[in-house]
């Protein structure tokens, strides 16, 4: 008997510690929620809160862009890097995305752990 109460106050004692430390949760000016796109969380020169393993990197080549003339908009430049990120990385659940004026646009592949 006493080892069940022993469980139970345990048990409680732990849900309450949970409890408060998810209560206390502080939204930042940095909090933000992200879009979905094609099943991936989409992420712009930023980086997720929760945990996550690096799959791999892709870059758009000069053939990637030469294929339409509006090559240099974002959402077309968004659209080509997370097709090749889900061609190479099919377990991918994000994209982090990192475009450069005048450079390589790249785009990291992450899977949440």
């Amino acid at each position: 008997m006493k080892k069940i109460l022993l469980g139970i106050l345990i048990g409680l004692t732990l849900t309450t510690i949970l409890a408060f430390k998810i209560a206390t949760y502080e939204t930042k000016k940095s909090t933000a929620e992200v879009d979905q796109i094609n099943g991936c969380y989409v992420f712009v020169n930023s980086k997720p809160v929760l945990p996550y393993d690096y799959l791999g990197t892709v870059e758009l080549t000069k053939k990637d862009t030469r294929k339409n003339p509006g090559s240099g908009q974002y959402q077309h430049v968004r659209d080509l890097l997370l097709k090749k990120a889900k061609e190479q990385f099919p377990q991918a659940e994000g994209i982090i995305f990192n475009f450069h004026d005048g450079g390589k646009d790249k785009a990291d592949a992450l899977k949440f752990k």
